[in-house]
């Protein structure tokens, strides 16, 4: 009896301390997702994207989704049902449990010193933010005497852009 106490005491020991580092484990987790994610949803996020758009001179041409991607515990099992590229997983290492991953293809007209300071107010959002295939052209504009003026020269910019988020499960 006295060598049966013995062994539950020393599984409860061992098992506040596997508690304890599964409860550090999770919290460590919660923390990287947040640095990834940052603490604004998406719909913050795109707010946002305008209203840098708005400061910098930004004229939108089209924003298109093309892909949300969604990391999740089960990707190992065989599911079927989920449409989810399992070789975005393997090759994006911030993509992790708990993160959704957007990529938009955004098409806008801006001059070059705006574009600039657009890409530097973006790099300071909290969302981790990868900007990917960037074509710039120039676009020239006739003034009203139907010749070309350097001055209205802007820069069509299409690229693809990949915004990591939290993944709100309900």
């Amino acid at each position: 009896k006295n060598e049966l106490n013995n062994l539950k005491t020393q599984y409860k020991t061992q098992y506040k301390i596997i508690n304890g580092k599964f409860d550090k484990l999770k919290n460590e987790k919660l923390k990287i997702i947040e640095l990834i994610t940052g603490t604004s949803n998406l719909d913050t996020l795109l707010a946002e994207l305008g209203n840098l758009g708005r400061k910098n001179n930004i004229q939108f041409l089209s924003i298109v989704p093309k892909e949300v991607v969604i990391a999740d515990e089960n990707i190992s099992k065989k599911n079927t049902s989920a449409r989810i590229n399992t070789a975005d997983l393997i090759n994006d290492p911030l993509l992790v449990e708990g993160i959704k991953k957007y990529l938009i293809d955004f098409t806008f007209t801006t001059d070059f010193v705006n574009l600039l300071s657009f890409l530097r107010d973006l790099e300071f959002q909290d969302n981790a933010i990868l900007l990917d295939n960037i074509n710039l052209s120039l676009n020239s504009q006739e003034n009203n005497n139907g010749e070309i003026d350097s001055s209205l020269n802007m820069l069509e910019i299409i690229m693809s852009i990949t915004f990591y988020g939290k993944n709100q499960l309900n």
